[in-house]
């Protein structure tokens, strides 16, 4: 499943869809029912061949849940006043009511499901009421089998155990099949040109045009301008993923009586000077495991919200950023409306400098978002770092997946125990079309061209599989951060301003407390955050 650009990240989100058909379904919501939602970034990841993943499983699903509905209402139909049957309704239910009342949380923890416990407690009455109306419903059955002939009973009921023992053979052999599928195309160093399933089932919608967009995406690294990314919801940051302990101060400048003449100081020289302070890490090999710091990329980043967008289409410069309003906005925005906004910020619109360091195999993400604004009197500098820790432990199953194991045989029969009980949601599952949220003609919808969140980000929690991954982030913020504040000392000490309010500050930040606790399957808690924050702001 390697690519260009790609790894185990792209291998996992494909699976994800067929171990999970909700990540399926939002990926699919997200990406591909709106012509005019921009592509949002994913580092090391193919979005083209996930979302194409995604609409295979949710095909495969319909297809095979249209079957087994189809037999089992001749199974339903035949059976009926059968005591067989009613014992194997019965036998579902007893064996789904684990499942409807507890669900697993990312990583691992199972807790108790309301929705589940809500619709058990509003069905008890009605189960009861079955219970002591069972002679009845035993003796009658539908209308349009009673008056049959009795002689047809034993006929209809043998027809109804095949079709049933059918239904069980359909459920097993999916299951092998799925097995088949995720242990063999989705493997360490699987094939990519393996066998691919059809994208069309029952019932399923056509996602073909809008999926062309993302195969189309491609890295526009070196390219003129800056990736501009329009966001919908509260986070601009999309893609980064979990926000960590960011900080901003604002300094007064203040003449140094021993620098001589002041010289120019703009915003620009000095993203231009940390860019070269941060980017000379990549020769620091012994700081980082593996030389990860050697990959760091640096680069420019525009983010401006959808409804501000949208507010601002009669402004000339806004073309810039929504050409049409069919057509999703531009994914690049020119050198000229960079370097002003480096220098003019608009309230719509901000320009960050990123410094990213891809790590464990690109499943871990470290992102650190940097803005500033100087004049003659006063520094303002906002330090943002993100990190995309790895994908949930519950879509990496595939590593540990032998295609010669019988699991799936085991998996196949209790399904078919449960499947008269599973028949309203795979009902649901079929009849359920993506489609586009109802709008007012006439009407502009400003979260038509914003993205709220990427495939990695779907498909992560703010959990880490190990102790040397959480310590990692905390190695590789630090060594950035320690480039960052020298490098604009010394500019403004260059430039013939006085550096002590600057170190002041600085030295809150570099001593803060930061404390590393919990198993290594917990966040990192940042003790002296608050008091930090506190202290920076003053």
């Amino acid at each position: 499943m390697s690519a260009p650009g790609a790894d185990d990240t792209t291998r996992y989100l494909c699976a994800a869809s067929y171990l999970d058909p909700a990540y399926g379904g939002r990926a699919i919501s997200e990406f591909l029912v709106e012509p005019t939602r921009p592509v949002p970034p994913s580092p090391g990841l193919d979005a083209g061949k996930v979302l194409a993943e995604a609409i295979r499983a949710r095909a495969r699903r319909k297809n095979y849940d249209g079957l087994l509905i189809l037999v089992m209402l001749f199974v339903v139909g035949l059976g009926w006043g059968s005591t067989l049957l009613y014992a194997w309704i019965g036998l579902s239910v007893l064996f789904s009511i684990p499942g409807w009342l507890s669900s697993v949380k990312p990583g691992g923890e199972r807790t108790w499901n309301p929705k589940g416990v809500m619709l058990l407690l509003f069905l008890f009455p009605f189960l009861l009421l079955m219970v002591e109306n069972a002679d009845d419903i035993f003796d009658g059955g539908p209308s349009f089998l009673r008056g049959l002939p009795s002689e047809g009973d034993t006929v209809r009921l043998v027809i109804a155990v095949i079709l049933a023992l059918a239904a069980g053979g359909i459920v097993a052999y999916e299951r092998w099949t799925l097995w088949q599928l995720l242990s063999t195309r989705f493997r360490r160093g699987a094939n990519a040109d393996s066998s691919v399933p059809g994208m069309t089932g029952f019932l399923t919608e056509d996602f073909s045009e809008q999926l062309g967009r993302y195969h189309g995406a491609e890295r526009l690294d070196g390219v003129p301008g800056a990736p501009l990314v329009v966001y919908r919801g509260y986070n601009p940051f999309v893609g980064a993923g979990f926000r960590r302990g960011a900080w901003s101060m604002a300094i007064p400048l203040e003449r140094d009586p021993d620098a001589g003449e002041l010289r120019p100081l703009s915003t620009a020289m000095l993203y231009d000077g940390v860019r070269a302070a941060i980017e000379r890490l990549r020769t620091a090999g012994p700081l980082s495991p593996d030389r990860r710091l050697s990959g760091l990329r640096v680069t420019d980043m525009v983010f401006t919200p959808a409804a501000e967008l949208i507010d601002h289409l009669a402004s000339p410069e806004s073309r810039s950023y929504l050409q049409t309003l069919t057509e999703p906005p531009s994914t690049r925005l020119t050198p000229a409306e960079v370097t002003h906004l480096k220098e003019e910020p608009r309230e719509w619109a901000r320009y960050y400098q990123r410094f990213e360091v891809e790590t464990w195999d690109r499943d871990l993400v470290l992102s650190t978002f940097l803005h500033l604004a100087v004049d003659e009197t006063t520094l303002y500098l906002e330090w943002t770092p993100f990190v995309l820790p790895p994908i949930r432990a519950e879509y990496r199953v595939v590593d540990k997946m032998r295609p010669d194991s019988l699991r799936p045989l085991a998996q196949g029969l209790l399904m078919w125990l449960k499947l008269p009980a599973s028949l309203p949601g795979r009902l649901l599952n079929l009849v359920s079309w993506i489609r586009p949220p109802k709008r007012e003609n006439g009407v502009i919808d400003a979260d038509r061209y914003g993205v709220a969140q990427s495939l990695r980000e779907l498909a992560s929690v703010n959990l880490f599989a190990d102790y040397f991954q959480l310590v990692d982030i905390e190695r590789y913020e630090k060594i950035i951060e320690s480039r960052l504040l020298p490098a604009i000392g010394k500019l403004l000490g260059d430039a013939g301003y006085s550096t002590a309010k600057f170190e002041e500050q600085a030295a809150v930040v570099v001593n803060q407390d930061i404390t590393i606790s919990g198993n290594n399957n917990a966040p990192i808690t940042q003790a002296g955050l608050l008091r930090r924050q506190r202290r920076v702001s003053q």
